[in-house]
């Protein structure tokens, strides 16, 4: 008698557990959907924010490609060569620009390294541009009018990749040349530009946005 009791309560405490246990079946499911669905969203938004970045790099790269493609296609056509030095605020600038010119308008292609992290600081700081000017003001052997001038510099702080710094600029100003063959050349502008660089208090590399100056005065001869 008291066997079979115990045995019936066994049975029921079994029973309970097994409908206990399978009341959470649903449950259970429903955490694991929403993990996975979480875990799928999180993925595709990594692959988003790596393709937004492989893009940005490649635009970066494209922009820089045209720009070498301009001043290759300039130095196989120039009408004009040029010798310069100049500052702007990242530092002292030295270099040698190629020009080609069609009647009041003229299409400038520029290389300059900074004086002061090349030579002084054994740091290789390059600085590629394309200038468009227009000469409204053309008088004898005097030309002068607006410009506007697209930069692209870099600078690499340490030997690791991702601590180079980047710089963008747009800039407006005016461009004056004074001479006939061999000119002096003279030119002002400033505007806005954008510094990238590797933030370690963040982790990742941060954009910062300032205005700028540039300035330089050159030597030019016309073929």
């Amino acid at each position: 008698m008291f066997q079979t009791k115990g045995l019936s309560l066994f049975r029921i405490i079994l029973n309970r557990c097994k409908k206990t246990r399978f009341q959470w079946y649903p449950m259970l499911l429903i955490l694991t959907a929403r993990w996975y669905v979480k875990r799928k969203i999180a993925a595709k938004n990594t692959r988003r924010k790596d393709f937004i970045v492989r893009n940005a790099q490649r635009s970066k790269v494209s922009a820089l490609a045209s720009i070498i493609f301009i001043f290759t296609c300039l130095m196989s056509n120039a009408q004009s060569i040029e010798v310069s030095a100049g500052f702007n605020r990242l530092d002292y600038q030295v270099g040698v620009a190629y020009g080609h010119r069609w009647n009041h308008f003229q299409l400038t292609s520029k290389l300059e390294v900074g004086a002061t992290s090349t030579f002084a600081q054994q740091r290789f700081s390059p600085r590629i541009s394309v200038g468009s000017s227009y000469f409204f003001v053309r008088k004898g052997t005097l030309d002068f009018g607006p410009e506007f001038v697209y930069a692209y510099s870099r600078q690499r702080l340490t030997s690791q990749g991702k601590t180079a710094h980047h710089w963008n600029e747009m800039n407006l100003g005016y461009r004056l040349q004074v001479g006939r063959n061999l000119k002096f050349v003279h030119s002002a502008n400033g505007g806005w530009i954008n510094e990238s660089f590797y933030s370690n208090a963040l982790g990742k590399r941060v954009n910062y946005n300032s205005l700028g100056i540039y300035a330089q005065i050159g030597i030019s001869y016309t073929f």
